[in-house]
């Protein structure tokens, strides 16, 4: 039995994206971007779980660009959900992986790199806040520029209807 309590509470969602890309050990050769479209940036979530979910999203994406290249995080939606696109110039993610992305345990990183549990957890916390993960990767060059967009839509408030509320999710 799992058991996670959330602690939703009001974020400001662009602030939060910025401090957990500021936490990332970058190269200097891959460029950090993030672009909004929001006037309203609040949402009511579990700040420090979107927050790891950020920081392993983009530690992921930095690692798939050892040669350099950009991570562009964009934040749009209205007013009943925020959509978080992260995208990177990355080698991508070959087709034969696809499917497997959210299984536990299952990394591309080489033996010893990757625990292969940062998208699940990534997922269990996506879908804990009712929200939903996508993502699309590109590996051959031959195809088109290489790179992985992965996107994220939360709803912006809360499904409790009592802000001071505990929400406890049960998985057997």
């Amino acid at each position: 039995m799992d058991f996670q309590r959330l602690k939703i509470g009001k974020t400001d969602i662009l602030h939060l994206i910025e401090e957990s890309l500021r936490a990332l050990p970058k190269p200097d050769a891959v460029g950090v971007h993030i672009c909004s479209d929001l006037a309203d940036t609040a949402v009511r979530m579990d700040r420090e779980g979107i927050g790891k979910v950020l920081v392993e999203l983009g530690k992921n994406a930095i690692e798939a660009m050892p040669a350099g290249g950009d991570l562009t995080v964009v934040v749009g939606g209205d007013d009943e959900r925020i959509v978080i696109t992260i995208e990177d110039t990355g080698v991508g993610i070959p087709p034969e992986s696809m499917d497997m992305l959210f299984t536990p345990f299952f990394s591309t990183k080489p033996v010893g790199e990757g625990t292969g549990l940062g998208l699940p957890s990534a997922y269990g916390m996506i879908k804990a806040h009712a929200g939903q993960i996508s993502i699309e990767s590109n590996a051959d060059p031959q195809k088109g520029v290489t790179g992985t967009r992965i996107r994220i839509t939360l709803p912006r408030w809360s499904l409790l209807k009592d802000p001071e509320a505990n929400l406890i999710l049960h998985d057997d």
